[in-house]
């Protein structure tokens, strides 16, 4: 199967999320490291709420890295000594130096420095091999060079990452789903918009994608299913109704549309899911039920006659190669 992938230019606006209220606290280490010179370890400490406090292990360049600890106050104060001079004096230079290099990153990327680009995400992950920004930016770097082997090494390496899937990295995902969509990896770009999913099940955003994904893979059962989970979400979209609108125009052009559609090895029950699908659909996107009702049984009934005249062709073509003559 195969549709036009060039059908619309437009991307869905990106949630770039806003990170939950939080105080930083400070560095503390383990009171008993204290007269621990060698292999002394220290967190950052930020205060999730009055109780609560996150830990996240500061690797050997200052940079906190690995699955944020929470505990609590009382755990907290018990256990852990604050560690004000270590924060002024390494963390926050070493902080300030990642950032630094991830905003060079994705300015040079920004700016079609591609070569660039790829150096300074790769010296953020030399510093901190689990950074997620330096991931996905070197990611979508390698992407945009064409080189989609390495893309996708990085692309597996993120999809094993729990740092990576939390709410304010969702629009990474779909970033990443835009750009191997662009690049014909479907099932790629799936696997990302639906961990997108997991993250925000309410974005309409990732739906709206997803269903232009399978629409670019020829997949038209589940273009309609999540273009029509789009437009329930918010049937204000203005480009999911104007595909909505395309697709339904479609399905009275485009005879090879309409053959997919029902063909297979149950192609009647096939033929009746995507015709509910249609139907549902243009109710999502504000149609009235009997101008659905109406559309769907006249592409039902165009279906229907290009399966009668398929199986009128394979009657003749038998007929013609059974024919036994001399000649």
């Amino acid at each position: 199967m195969s549709a036009d992938s060039s059908l619309f230019d437009y991307t869905p606006p990106a949630d770039q999320g806003i990170p939950e209220d939080s105080s930083l606290v400070t560095v503390v280490s383990l009171r008993t490291d204290s007269h621990k010179i060698k292999g002394k370890k220290y967190w950052l400490a930020t205060k999730v709420d009055d109780d609560r406090f996150e830990l996240l292990l500061l690797n050997e360049q200052h940079i906190p890295t690995g699955d944020p600890q929470i505990i609590g106050g009382g755990e907290f104060a018990a256990h852990y000594a604050l560690e004000l001079d270590y924060f002024q004096q390494h963390v926050r230079p070493a902080m300030d130096q990642q950032e630094a290099r991830l905003s060079r990153g994705e300015a040079h990327r920004e700016q079609g420095e591609l070569y660039s680009a790829e150096m300074e995400y790769a010296d953020a992950l030399e510093v901190d091999e689990e950074n997620v920004r330096a991931t996905f930016g070197l990611g979508m770097t390698y992407l945009e060079k064409g080189d989609v082997e390495r893309a996708q090494e990085v692309f597996a390496k993120v999809l094993q990452l729990k740092s990576a899937f939390t709410t304010e990295h969702k629009h990474m995902f779909n970033d990443f789903g835009i750009s191997m969509r662009k690049n014909g990896m479907y099932r790629e770009a799936l696997q990302y918009y639906n961990r997108g999913v997991d993250l925000d099940s309410t974005d309409e955003n990732l739906f709206f994608n997803i269903a232009r994904t399978h629409y670019e893979a020829g997949d038209w059962e589940n273009c309609f299913r999540y273009l029509t989970m789009c437009l329930e979400k918010n049937r204000g979209v203005q480009e999911a109704q104007k595909f909505c609108h395309y697709l339904i125009k479609k399905t009275e052009e485009d005879e090879t549309m309409l053959r997919e559609m029902g063909t297979g090895d149950n192609g009647e029950t096939l033929r009746s899911d995507i015709l509910n699908l249609l139907r549902k659909m243009q109710l999502a996107a504000g149609v009235e039920l009997d101008d659905a009702i109406e559309k769907t049984h006249e592409i039902r009934d165009r279906m229907i006659a290009l399966a009668e005249e398929d199986m009128q062709m394979k009657e003749i073509e038998k007929n013609l190669y059974n024919v036994d003559v001399d000649l």
